[in-house]
């Protein structure tokens, strides 16, 4: 037995899954709710949700008694140095990039098995199409997430990012996804259809670290626009030029030239 499943913390784990719970949700949930998904009664949680509540991790309506996680936690990862970092280097070239694409774009990391948006830019005009932050998406059926796996650690061997997958795949669609994570590593950008909205085409390229692994995925939810802007093929381009300065600048390490565009 390893040290780390020797210790226990029953009260911590109680107020993490109620944190886990309520950030899987879309909807504000009571304290029986809460109690009834977690498998305990409502007085097990009574408390652990009062200290969470005056701590401001959660928030509670005045009308309706449900509860529902406040901006805190988001904050919170956000202070940590190196997603501080990141977002300070990759906020102004996403307004760039957006602007000379005339479409939006998100930056996505890793955390377990999907991709979790962290920022977010618009794109110019009145019209267009937008991932929200805090958006997740499976790592295997998403632009983003394999674009972080085909630059992920040289520990991580194929077979470890099926595991925690919930789809049931057969040899042959494992074959083809592994297929297609290692084109994406070959040449250091990522075209898909979208698996969500019809008329989508998602782009994106890794943000390296020094080791040449991805820190992030810097993803275009490309929509074809009627007129003169730019095509599919430039904004690709674009992109990759725009996560390969970005890499440069958090001092990461080039695996691919960077194209001019």
């Amino acid at each position: 037995m390893s040290d780390r499943s020797r210790y226990t913390a029953p009260a911590l784990e109680k107020g993490l899954d109620i944190l886990e719970l309520l950030a899987s949700r879309f909807e504000p949930m009571s304290q029986a709710a809460i109690a009834h998904a977690l498998g305990r009664t409502p007085s097990e949680v009574f408390r652990m949700i009062s200290v969470l509540e005056q701590r401001g991790y959660l928030v509670r309506g005045s009308e309706d008694e449900l509860y529902r996680l406040s901006p805190q936690l988001f904050e919170l990862a956000h202070q940590h140095p190196p997603s501080r970092r990141l977002l300070d280097a990759a906020i102004p070239v996403m307004h760039s990039l957006a602007a000379e694409i005339e479409q939006s774009c998100h930056l996505s990391v890793r955390f377990s098995r999907f991709a979790v948006v962290i920022a977010q830019v618009d794109p110019p005009g009145f019209i267009g199409f937008s991932v929200r932050v805090g958006a997740r998406a499976p790592m295997l059926d998403s632009c983003s997430g394999l674009t972080l796996l085909a630059f992920r650690p040289s520990w991580e061997n194929d077979e470890a990012i099926f595991v925690d997958d919930e789809v049931e795949r057969s040899d042959e669609e494992r074959v083809a996804l592994l297929a297609k994570i290692e084109r994406v590593r070959q040449t250091g950008r990522t075209r898909v259809p979208s698996l969500i909205t019809h008329g989508i085409t998602d782009i994106a390229s890794p943000v390296l670290d020094h080791t040449g692994c991805a820190m992030a995925s810097l993803t275009v939810p490309y929509l074809a626009r009627v007129g003169d802007s730019p095509s599919l093929e430039r904004a690709q381009a674009v992109v990759q030029r725009t996560a390969s300065e970005l890499t440069l600048t958090l001092g990461g390490q080039l695996l691919h030239p960077v194209p001019q565009a």
